[in-house]
């Protein structure tokens, strides 16, 4: 009895993704899945996530800011925020303070050590991005992210 061939991994085996490639959505989520691998691979020597990430680079870009303001700068809904804000805490990243003028805000600061983390965070992310986009000049790099924001900037 003959055996079966082995399968010819040329590029007749690869799947017609055309349809797919029409579409914004798709491209967008494969660049992310290229994105996010750079960024992950760099983050994890900082044990930071995507999440927690943006939460520092935000809080050290605005000292004092309110969690209703976080929440919103970072499209997550609150409960979710405090889950962050707590992990951050916790590793002495960020202290909370209540508010003096509204006892029912909190206010949001990073400490010393979560200031370094940051920065070294920021220049691990910067790299990513650099790793990711390799294949574009700087103005085409420029050029996307403009278009980008296009789509969530109100």
């Amino acid at each position: 009895m003959a055996s079966k061939p082995a399968p010819d991994n040329t590029a007749d085996d690869q799947a017609d993704q055309a349809e797919l490639l029409g579409l914004v959505g798709y491209n967008l989520r494969r660049a992310y899945l290229v994105i996010q691998s750079q960024f992950d691979e760099r983050m994890e020597k900082h044990d930071l996530r995507q999440a927690e990430f943006s939460v520092l680079s935000i809080v050290k870009n605005n000292p004092g800011i309110n969690q209703k303001a976080l929440a919103e700068a970072l499209v997550v809904a609150p409960p979710n925020l405090a889950t962050l804000l707590d992990r951050l805490e916790a590793r002495g990243l960020l202290t909370r303070q209540r508010n003096p003028d509204d006892k029912r805000a909190q206010l949001v600061e990073l400490t010393a050590q979560g200031t370094r983390l940051c920065g070294r965070a920021l220049k691990a992310a910067a790299e990513a991005d650099d790793a990711a986009v390799d294949r574009l000049s700087t103005a085409e790099r420029e050029q996307l992210k403009m278009l980008l924001r296009k789509i969530f900037v109100d």
